[in-house]
């Protein structure tokens, strides 16, 4: 098994329950098979950002005083739904009043860091299979309200790579995996019930409501 093998199937194993449950959420599925109107769709990316934006923050707050060698600014997916929130009808304001998650933890060390990258660094892996499902809803070849999904495009192998190799550091080390699992298994938790409110008409935005489930 190659270095970290173990660590990574263990930390699979503790946060596989609540991830299956999110195969079920009701706008990422419908995102993924590509039957997602565009009003749902709005929403859906809203909803997004508003977790990301308030994750990122948190996240960079604590790599910060840390001292990590973590690029979140390299890493930011924020901008990316703010991209696609413009295509769809949102200006720089509209989006800056979206509401935010406000559950999140910022993390205590370094190992619940990665633990809680390692949820939205994983979450990139099926993006491109959704931006395939969704070019429906978009002309053009360019990405246009997909940039979120497609992520870091040609960059995203090293990305994941770079990822791995010092998630992999804290393998072996017994407290240190513990702690990273904690960090996953929470931001898992606060990303499942921030996501259980993406149906809700945001305060701000081009006014659209949610078309029935």
């Amino acid at each position: 098994m190659k270095p970290g093998g173990e660590f990574r199937l263990r930390l699979r194993a503790a946060t596989a329950q609540i991830h299956e449950r999110l195969h079920g959420h009701a706008g990422l599925g419908a995102a993924a098979s590509g039957q997602i109107g565009r009003a749902d769709y709005r929403l859906l990316l809203a909803r997004l950002w508003g977790f990301h934006k308030a994750f990122e923050g948190s996240l960079e707050d604590a790599v910060c005083t840390l001292g990590l060698d973590i690029d979140m600014q390299a890493r930011a997916r924020a901008p990316m739904l703010e991209e696609d929130l413009a295509t769809l009808g949102y200006g720089p304001a509209q989006i800056a009043r979206l509401p935010r998650c406000g559950s999140l933890l910022r993390p205590r060390n370094a190992p619940e860091c990665l633990g809680a990258l390692y949820v939205v660094e994983g979450s990139t892996l099926g993006g491109v299979h959704i931006a395939r499902a969704l070019s429906s809803l978009f002309d053009g070849e360019g990405g246009e309200g997909r940039k979120f999904f497609l992520g870091y495009g040609a960059a995203h192998g090293a990305m994941w790579r770079g990822f791995l190799h010092q998630l992999d550091v804290l393998s072996g080390d017994q407290a240190r995996e513990a702690q990273a699992i904690e960090g996953a298994v929470r931001t898992f938790v606060d990303f499942e019930g921030w996501m259980n409110g993406w149906g809700e008409a945001p305060a701000a935005g081009p006014g659209t409501q949610p078309s029935a489930h």
